[in-house]
């Protein structure tokens, strides 16, 4: 049986690392990639914090990308500034808060939240984009005092996938 083959972009998301928590608004912050098995390349993000603050306008997360470029990360001129609001309704990370837990209007009370299987959908980073691979560096800061920082690693990646044509019976 022969197929047709058709492009899959996705964003590969690796190696992420929180470098920093204040202990005081966020009590614990955890986010790891995995994949599941070879048969995907797409690596899913999955983020466990507790907080003892609101999740609203107050919480602001700034967005730096840098690229890779003969073995070194350099900043890129693309970044983001957003409040949490802001940031539950952004096209690229959005949609993937709101399948998980935040699905009601803004604010959020504090608390713990699990985010799993987490993924940015190829289709919504836009086709120009300055970089294929680089590094993403977040700061999140409560009432401008600064709560957390990490990175992950990120890669815009397109693959040709068979489509096998299936036998009616």
């Amino acid at each position: 049986m022969g197929g047709q083959e058709f492009p899959i972009r996705y964003i590969s998301t690796e190696r992420p690392y929180v470098t920093y928590i204040d202990g005081k608004h966020l009590v614990f912050a955890n986010v790891s990639a995995k994949r599941y098995g070879r048969s995907t390349p797409m690596y899913h993000v999955e983020t466990h914090f507790l907080t003892t603050i609101w999740l609203d306008k107050f919480l602001r997360a700034d967005f730096y990308f840098y690229e890779y470029l003969t073995g070194v990360y350099k900043r890129g001129f693309f970044e983001l500034h957003l409040n949490f609001c802001q940031f539950i309704k952004n096209p690229i990370f959005g949609p993937m808060m709101k399948q998980r837990n935040l699905t009601g209007p803004c604010p959020y009370p504090p608390g713990e939240y699990h985010f799993y299987n987490m993924t940015v959908a190829g289709t919504a980073v836009p086709k120009g984009f300055p970089f294929t691979k680089g590094r993403l560096y977040a700061n999140a800061t409560y009432k401008n005092i600064f709560i957390a920082s990490g990175y992950l690693d990120i890669e815009i990646k397109e693959v040709r996938i068979k489509r096998q044509k299936r036998r009616i019976k």
